[in-house]
């Protein structure tokens, strides 16, 4: 899964490059944007045809997984924090993911060769986690809903 990103994002580069140079032809013509575009056009190349450029991205995608891990686990407790006024169970439930997910993007952040390896598998313990707490949402939301109909 993971190495597949380092071709995925060499490709949205060049497009992007390839799309900026359009954009500086059409309309008024902008050579600096030209210029840009020629640059970007070079750096999504060098990420798809080089290997080393290739693995660097991947490196720096795996420092990045582990921040956006642990930016959801915040919000999470933030959420779970709020939440406690409407419903304890559900309060406590993303208070734990959230703590979940911190703790596994703080080892994502110092392990990137392993967040690399496994990436498959936290993405997979990240969507059941979200999907236990849209279930609790769901029932919450239906009690909720009973109750404003009473």
């Amino acid at each position: 899964v993971f190495l597949g990103l380092g071709w995925i994002l060499g490709a949205l580069i060049l497009v992007n490059g390839v799309e900026t140079i359009i954009r500086a032809f059409s309309g008024k013509k902008d050579i600096w944007q030209c210029i840009f575009g020629i640059i970007v056009v070079i750096g999504g190349g060098t990420i798809l045809f080089n290997t080393a450029s290739r693995l660097m991205s991947d490196a720096v995608l795996a420092y990045l997984a582990g921040f956006v891990i642990i930016a959801y686990g915040i919000n999470a407790i933030v959420s779970g924090c709020r939440d406690m006024k409407k419903s304890t169970g559900m309060g406590i439930l993303a208070i734990i993911c959230g703590v979940l997910s911190i703790l596994a993007g703080i080892f994502s952040v110092m392990h990137p060769v392993m967040t690399m390896i496994a990436l498959g598998y936290i993405i997979a313990l990240n969507v059941m986690m979200q999907g236990i707490n849209m279930i609790i949402m769901a029932i919450f939301v239906g009690k909720a809903a009973e109750t404003v109909e009473e």
